[in-house]
């Protein structure tokens, strides 16, 4: 299976999803990926919603689901050949970029 970059709302390489789990740029897991498209955080909790198969986004009006059982981190990945950053995006109304909270 492939790795699928995942870069900020402003265009910047963040990280990537792999076999469903999901990295920062060095490989650190930080979550993982589910059927619908969401991603949970390590701890089990919501982050946001894969948009545009690069991107995770949050809705500023959606209750957040309920926190799922967390996964047992998985051995990393070799880290990717770093990415080119994106042209950013301009902000859509009623989401959020999800990676802010990583600084």
């Amino acid at each position: 299976m492939s790795e699928t970059p995942i870069y900020r709302w402003s265009g910047e390489f963040f990280g990537f999803i792999y076999n469903g789990k999901f990295f920062d740029a060095d490989s650190n897991f930080l979550g993982w990926t589910d059927d619908e498209n969401r991603v949970w955080r390590a701890d089990g909790t919501f982050l946001g919603e894969i948009v545009d198969d690069n991107y995770i986004l949050r809705r500023t009006t959606m209750i957040e689901p309920v926190p799922r059982v967390p996964k047992v981190p998985p051995v990393p990945p070799v880290p990717p050949v770093p990415r080119v950053d994106r042209v950013g995006h301009v902000p859509k109304v009623g989401w959020e970029d999800a990676l802010d909270e990583y600084k």
